[in-house]
Formats: C-alpha cells, structure tokens, sequence
C-alpha cells in the first residue's frame, strides 16, 4: 500500500520532464525569451549593484539613467512573460484533461505542474545567470565606451544582483502557476479537454466600440500632433501612448469585425477556397486576435521610435553636446571689466603660447543683456515673479557697430530701425518695442553666432536686437531703468588644442590670472560638462540599444506564439476542408491569404502610429538639444523601411511553423 502511495509522487517528475520535451514547440521559445529577459534583467542589475560606478567620474548619469531601464525592464517582463504562459496553459489544457480522465487526481497535477515550473525555472535563471556572467564584462566596456567614461576598470560580480535576479523571475514562475492552478482547478476534465479549442462568440457592440476607438485614436493624434516642447511635453507624451494604444486595441476589434463582415458579405470573395475558411475562422476569434495583433502593432512602433531615437542620438551627439554651449573656454565681464576685454584677450593668448596650446574657433562680441517678459512684440521689464524658464526672455542689445565687429559684415540701420534674431521661434513681427521705444524691423536674421537657431525649442530663448548707434542702446536702458555702462558685456570664447596636460596648465593659469582683474565676471572650461552631457546620453544610447532588442525579441515571440495558435486551431478546419476535396495546392495559397491579412494591419498600423508619433518624439528630442529634423526624418523612413523587411522576413519565418501544424492533419 505504501508503495502504491509513493509510486504517483515518484513519477511526477519524470512526467514534468517528459511533457517538456513533448511541447518542445512551444516550451523552448519561451525558456528562449525567458532566458534572454532574465539576462537582460541580470546585466543591468549586475552594473548598478557594481561599486566601481559610483566611483567613476560622470558615472552619476548613467547610473540615473541605467536604474531607470531597470525598472522599466521589471515592469515590462511581468506581463509580457504573463502573456507568454496564458499561451502555454492554453495548449496544454487538453493534455491535462487527458490525465485527469485517466485518473490523475488535481493535486497530483497540479504537483506535475509544479515541476515543470521548477524545471522551466532552473533552465531559465542557470542559462541568464551563464550569459551573464560571460557576457557582463563585455556589455559593460559598451557602456562604458557610449558613456565615454575610462574602460580600464575592474568589473566586479556581486551576489546580490544573482540574488535579486533569482528572486524575481521566482516571483513571476510563482505567479503564472498561481494562475494556472486556478484554472486547472475550476475546471473539469471535459472543459479542459475542450477549451483548447475553445472558439468565441461573434464579438458584440461593434459600433459603441468603433467610436471608443476612432475616439481614443483621434485624441491621440491630435496630442502628439499639437504638442509644444514645453515642460509638459512628457506628460502629453504618455497620454498619447495611452490613447493610441486604447485606440488601437479598440479599432483592431471592431474594425477587422467591420471589414470580415464586409468581406462574407460578398459572395464573390467570401466563398473561394482560401477566403472562406480565412474569414469564417477569425470572425470568431477576433477578441483574441485583438489583443495579439494590437500587442504586435505597439510593439513594432516601440522598436521603430526606440532605433530610430537610438541612431539618431548616435549620429548627432557631439552637435547635441556643442549645441548648448557657445565655446568650450569661455571669458565674460560685466560693466567696468568690459572695458579691459581687449588686454584680457591677449592675455588669453600668452598664456596658451607659454602652455604650447592652440586657441581656435575665437568668438567675440559686445552686448548689453536685457531680461525681460514679452509679450506680442513688446519686450517688458520682467520683475521676477513667474516661472523663469517659461516666462523670462533673455534679450542682449547690441550697436551696429558691435554687430559689425562681431560678424565681419556691415549693415546700416536708421535711428527708428532694427535686427532681430530669434534662437527659437521666428520673430515674424514688423516691429519691436522695448517698454514704449518702437523700432521697425529692417531685417529678421536666421543665423548668428551667439546662439543655435532651434525654431522649435521652447525651453530657452535667446533674442539679439541691433540698434542703430549707442544713444538708441540708451534710451532702451533708460526705460528698463538699468545702467547701461553697468549691464554692458563681453563675451570671448574659444576652443584650445593640444595635450590634455597642456589645456589643463593653460586652463588653470587663465582662471588664476583672471581672478586677479578688478570686475571680472566669470570664466567657463565646460570640458566637464560636455563630458558629463556625453556619459549621460551615453547612457540613454545604451538602454535603447537594449530596449530595442528587447522589443524585437518580444515582437517576434508574439508573432512565433499568434501563428501557434492559429495553426492548432485551424488544424481541424483544413482536415475538414482537405477531406471535402481542398488541394494541398490550396491550403497554401488559403494560408498565405491568412496570414497576409493577419500581420499586415500591425505593420500598416505601426508605420502610421510612426509617423504620427515621430512630431512628438522631435519635442522629446528637442529637450536634449536634438533639432536635425531632416536627419530624423530620414531615419524613420529608413527605420520603417528596414523594420519592414525584418518584419516580412519574420512573418515568412513563423509562417513556416503554422504550415507544419496545419499540415499534422493527415499524418
């Protein structure tokens, strides 16, 4: 009797082991992106719980940015690996009413279901764990080198990350046989046996669902289509991504609902070999097609914007990197100083000889800055009240004189006339008033070389107004009741070449004499910061580059497990309708039409949400100093373009696997 007892427990495992390698179809693709999730997920643990980041010089941004994908990455893999067990359950659902009919009590499955999971979860976590401390190093010298920070570091292991590794996906294996517990145990061995091929009702209410989704879709648009780099901007941004995604979900079930119904009603089309089946068969599994198809619409969008913004950070990072400053070495006075600007500039000079340094790319200017509210085309006394960032604008006035010294062209302004130039937006008035002092606008400028035109940056904004002589420059002062001799500044920068060594003597010698000069304002190397803005975007190219990967991987999984499906449920279609007479010849040319339809909405749907989207990606962009709108433009269209070849070639892929099992029938 013991034995007989015993003998059950004894065999469980054997059996888990055994189901395994009989699913083998559908187990391996998801121990595949098990395994690749866990050891994304290991690597970016192993970098933050490196103690060699926290002391690295500019490592704080990429640690931020780094510790942001980590939680992301979590948040990410809970559902999608949810997701990807519902699948699982679902095929396995008749085999273990099979068991339960042959006498299997529901706790002894659900022990062999236990083991299973154990298995799944010690091939997963061992494979992650592996990879990982294989490929850690190698991953982070690419973090390292996109962050630009010094590679020669020791990389360390810390148990901790295998720890917080092991207890997560513990975390998720324990959730999804939760969930599959449940299931199998509410159920009886007739509806297990027969929900795996259990179909849906035609799906109701098409119209009210039609309206939610044109609705959801056309706020959506509207959102990313109207938004303004503005603070705001990120917040309009998700609320977009929600809409698009409700409204994609909502126009992939009613619309295809709407266009299957249109098709049978056409009697023409509806009864042909390779339609009939096609289209009876998903007008009553549209919700669940739904839910795949929107899910492989979002995803093929994510890994559009996610390569796109990845390429386009690449190729223009140093123009973002010198974008937000004017020179890399910077000397500014202020009042009296600037009287002493010349012999100051020549000091510059001496002092880069004697340190064997080569100054280039000089820049100089003379200016009086104004800070000031505008409104229409009048610039106000700006008090200080109100949110500086968005409110305040930086004016700098200027004689022609100056105008002429600082760009090597000559103009001439009458007393009542002025230039105007824009770092943001067009000016586009025809005159400028400063309090109650108008001046016509002669000339609006596109190009200076004070500050980068950024037409659509709302962040900051820079104007330069030229005046016809100094009595003009005066009476502005006058009624924005400063000192004009007091706010005058001068403005030298420069670029230096030459040893590390030497720019660091040359640097610190500039910045000790400079502190001797009676009203001297200040002196800038931004070496550190244009360092610091490259780790940092470093950083963000890192995470995209794995997202995108991630996003790929999850894309082509979904697509693997949708063309599972179909094919085991329209397996006994095609037996059906090859013992009617329906050649091999046509289930092909059936399948392909299938198919075509099936994955090519996502793809129709992902370039269009692309395209829409990619306005808004260009604000994002902008809050980083990105505006090359001719390159991103270029790169989504080649992004959409090469997404779709690897999309089409993926779908002929998987496509190969729902012929196998639809061509199962006849053996």
């Amino acid at each position: 009797m013991t034995t007989a007892r015993k003998r059950p427990a004894s065999l469980l495992p054997r059996m888990a082991v055994s189901n395994i390698r009989k699913n083998t179809t559908t187990y391996l693709p998801y121990i595949g992106i098990s395994t690749f999730a866990m050891f994304t997920y290991f690597v970016f643990d192993l970098i933050l719980k490196n103690d060699i980041m926290y002391n690295l010089p500019k490592g704080v941004y990429t640690l931020i940015l780094i510790n942001i994908g980590f939680w992301l990455l979590g948040i990410i893999m809970v559902p999608f690996l949810y997701y990807t067990n519902s699948f699982l359950i679902k095929r396995r659902k008749k085999e273990l009413g099979l068991y339960s009919m042959l006498g299997l009590e529901k706790k002894h499955i659900g022990i062999m279901m236990f083991w299973e999971s154990l298995i799944v979860y010690a091939c997963v976590m061992t494979g992650a764990i592996v990879l990982g401390l294989v490929f850690s190093r190698l991953i982070f010298l690419l973090l390292l080198n996109l962050a630009k920070m010094q590679v020669n570091v020791e990389f360390t292991v810390s148990p901790k990350a295998i720890t917080d590794s092991l207890l997560f996906y513990a975390f998720i294996t324990v959730l999804n046989l939760t969930v599959n517990l449940i299931q199998v145990g509410k159920a009886n061995p007739v509806e297990l046996m027969s929900d795996s091929r259990k179909g849906e009702k035609e799906p109701r209410h098409i119209l009210p669902l039609s309206i939610i989704g044109i609705c959801a879709m056309a706020a959506g648009y509207y959102t990313a289509l109207s938004s303004k780099l503005a603070t705001q901007v990120f917040m309009e941004f998700f609320l977009a991504v929600f809409l698009v995604i409700i409204g994609t979900y909502f126009l992939f079930t009613s619309g295809s609902i709407a266009l299957l119904r249109f098709l049978k009603r056409r009697k023409k089309f509806y009864y042909r070999p390779e339609h009939f089946v096609t289209v009876s068969g998903m007008l009553y599994r549209m919700k669940k097609n739904a839910a795949s198809l929107s899910n492989i619409c979002v995803f093929s969008t994510m890994v559009i914007i996610t390569a796109v913004c990845t390429v386009v950070v690449y190729l223009d990072m140093d123009t973002i990197v010198s974008s937000n400053f004017r020179r890399v070495f910077e000397i500014t006075c202020f009042g009296n100083a600037a009287a002493d600007a010349p012999a100051l500039q020549q000091d510059a000079k001496a002092l880069a000889e004697a340190n064997h340094v080569a100054l280039e790319e000089e820049f100089l200017f003379d200016s009086i800055e104004l800070s000031t509210k505008k409104e229409g085309n009048s610039f106000l006394f700006w008090d200080g009240s109100g949110n500086m960032y968005t409110e305040m604008e930086i004016v700098l006035l200027m004689t022609q004189d100056e105008y002429e010294l600082m760009t090597g062209t000559s103009v001439a302004l009458a007393s009542d006339e002025a230039l105007i130039y824009s770092s943001g937006p067009d000016f586009a008035m025809d005159t400028i008033c400063f309090e109650t002092l108008e001046y016509r606008v002669k000339e609006e400028l596109y190009e200076c070389g004070i500050s980068r035109k950024t037409p659509n940056n709302a962040f900051s904004n820079t104007y330069l107004a030229v005046l016809s002589d100094k009595e003009q420059t005066e009476k502005v002062c006058a009624a924005f009741q400063i000192d004009s001799a007091q706010s005058h500044t001068y403005f030298y920068g420069f670029n230096a070449q030459g040893e590390d060594a030497d720019v660091d003597a040359f640097s610190a010698a500039l910045s000790q004499h400079l502190n001797t000069v009676s009203g001297f304002a200040g002196y800038s190397d931004h070496r550190a910061g244009m360092a610091d803005q490259r780790s940092m975007y470093g950083g963000l190219l890192f995470i995209g580059i794995f997202f995108g990967l991630i996003f790929l991987i999850c894309l082509l999984i979904i697509m693997y497990y949708k063309q599972l499906t179909e094919g085991f449920e329209d397996q006994k279609n095609f037996e059906v309708m090859q013992q009617v007479g329906m050649s091999d010849k046509e289930i092909r040319r059936t399948i392909r039409t299938q198919i075509s339809m099936v994955f090519g909405l996502p793809l129709l749907g992902a370039v269009l949400h692309t395209a829409v989207g990619m306005r808004m990606v260009y604000m994002l962009l902008g809050a980083i100093g990105f505006f090359e709108s001719a390159l991103l433009f270029g790169c989504t269209a080649a992004g959409c373009l090469v997404f779709a070849v690897v999309y089409c070639f993926s779908y002929k892929r998987t496509s190969m696997a729902y012929y196998r099992i639809v061509r199962q029938m006849d053996r």
